[in-house]
């Protein structure tokens, strides 16, 4: 009588995957910060005169090895293969109607124009209808440069990781929220790396981190939004990113277009996006357009970890 073949065992799992796969929140963030820290104090990596538009190496690689990457690192601990496709599927998904995409490529700069229009008089718009080349030579390069190398990178670990995770625990107006703390200290390195590293600036930089975590709380709500909406497309959520970032960029859109400095370049697209934000939670109810995945879901909020 032959011996029945023998069961396939699991592979075991190391300790470090089984720690990550416990506190995947937490590892993903000291990732985040580790590589984003690292990259920041390397002086080469923070020159603005190695890729175009000023925009500084350190920029790029921070997003895509110290965001992106640690998210798909994170997935693959906790969901093996299958998490690591899905979360590569929400990346990439494309197949969404044009209108998400006009609304991600136009609806900044355009109601950044009517605004500022409103406040400075036919300046605006007379500099885009005498400079509307550079919408195509400048602008637009600076978009597409952002959305390959920067924004969506960024997107895929806050937004496709971290946010959407959340959005299944704590619905999607907290989860917004929740995200904005550790989203705001992210951009703490590069705050510092502008302020000249010094700890004379620290007091400054922190208020400035302050302030832009306020502006930041009402993007990730719109961005959850758009997230949802699209079918949990990252790519739109980081084509709508992208272009708030080239809007309000002091060497794109804002700068060549819209007068008052970096003070208006930043306060009237933040002012735009805070009453988008408004406007959508009330609309929806404070859903933001969330409807649960198809696999159960836990009837209790558990711990962040």
């Amino acid at each position: 009588m032959s011996a029945p073949p023998a069961t396939r065992q699991p592979a075991p799992r190391s300790a470090l995957r089984r720690l990550v796969a416990r506190h995947p929140v937490a590892a993903f963030l000291i990732m985040v910060y580790t590589v984003n820290t690292a990259v920041a104090l390397v002086p080469v990596l923070t020159r603005r005169d190695i890729l175009p538009f000023g925009l500084a190496p350190y920029e790029s690689l921070g997003p895509i090895f110290g965001v992106a990457l640690p998210a798909f690192v994170v997935v693959a601990a906790v969901g093996g293969k299958e998490g690591v496709s899905g979360l590569a599927r929400r990346s990439l998904r494309w197949r969404v109607s044009v209108g998400w995409y006009l609304l991600a490529f136009f609806s900044v700069p355009i109601s950044v124009v009517v605004s500022a229009s409103v406040i400075f008089g036919l300046t605006p718009l007379n500099a885009l209808l005498s400079k509307w080349e550079l919408l195509f030579t400048y602008v637009l390069p600076q978009l597409v440069l952002l959305i390959v190398f920067f924004i969506v990178a960024e997107e895929i670990g806050f937004m496709g990781f971290l946010q959407a995770r959340l959005q299944e625990r704590y619905g999607p107006l907290k989860a917004s929220v929740i995200v904005t703390l550790p989203f705001a200290l992210y951009h703490l390195p590069a705050l510092l790396v502008e302020g000249g590293l010094t700890l004379a600036q620290l007091p400054l930089t922190l208020v400035l981190l302050g302030i832009l975590a306020i502006s930041q709380m009402f993007g990730r709500i719109v961005l959850m939004w758009l997230y949802n909406n699209t079918t949990r497309s990252v790519l739109l959520v980081g084509l709508f990113h992208s272009s708030f970032d080239a809007t309000t960029s002091r060497a794109g859109f804002a700068g060549e277009f819209i007068p008052g400095g970096t003070a208006a370049a930043f306060f009237i697209p933040s002012g735009l996006l805070a009453v988008a934000a408004v406007l959508i939670v009330v609309f929806t109810k404070g859903r933001l357009s969330y409807k649960p995945e198809s696999a159960p879901q836990p009837t209790t909020a558990t711990p962040l970890q």
